[in-house]
């Protein structure tokens, strides 16, 4: 559950509103296509901060914060596709701050924040060619001092995942050298297409760690 739950609750508005210390996700919504959510914080939650899934067309996240929660901040769940996420802070999240994955494909993330989250920044999963998250857009968002949990990357891609575009990032950690943990800029496992990198600005012991044996850039 979620402390702010829809269920084919079709072009909803969700505004400022704060949910806290739920036993759950913060706000959830599923099988809702064309919701809003504008300037909502979800802090302290035991799951998931923000928790667009199940076939939600077209949402659009907005100067929200999702902090604290135990797990991702922001955690596109089954069929997510053509949303709009931005200028949302995701910090100190339990695992990730942002995670894409099944069939989470065309949506657009801009102008994030995303930091000193436990694992990586931005996660996309682990999903075969037909559910990997295919043609996603980051641009201009802030990945840093992710890795509370240990070393990370401030974006890892895995799975057959395809045609993303990543354009106008600052991905860096600001923290003292000896305590600096998202060692990694970007982390480009085996199975991962076509990546398209644009004017980003990444400061990271290793800058790109690609690991494709047919590097497609």
């Amino acid at each position: 559950g979620a402390g702010i739950f829809l269920y084919r609750a079709f072009g909803t508005i969700i505004k400022s509103c704060l949910v806290r210390n739920y036993n759950g996700d913060g706000i959830s919504f599923q099988q809702s296509n064309d919701v809003t959510v504008d300037g909502c914080i979800c802090e302290d939650n035991a799951s998931l901060g923000l928790h667009p899934g199940s076939g939600s067309q077209r949402p659009v996240i907005r100067k929200c914060i999702a902090r604290r929660n135990g797990t991702d901040g922001l955690f596109l769940c089954w069929r997510v596709r053509h949303g709009l996420f931005e200028d949302n802070i995701l910090e100190g999240n339990g695992r990730f701050g942002i995670s894409i994955g099944h069939k989470d494909s065309d949506n657009l993330l801009r102008c994030n924040a995303v930091r000193s989250n436990h694992r990586d920044g931005v996660f996309f999963r682990n999903e075969s060619l037909p559910m990997a998250a295919h043609r996603n857009r980051l641009e201009e968002n802030i990945i840093e001092n992710n890795g509370a949990g240990g070393e990370a990357a401030g974006i890892r891609i895995r799975g057959y995942t395809n045609d993303l575009v990543f354009r106008d990032n600052i991905i860096r950690d600001t923290r003292p050298k000896d305590s600096q943990t998202q060692t990694i800029g970007l982390r480009i496992e085996e199975k991962v297409g076509k990546i398209t990198l644009e004017n980003n600005k990444i400061e990271a012991e290793k800058l790109i760690d690609d690991r494709r044996q047919s590097k497609q850039k």
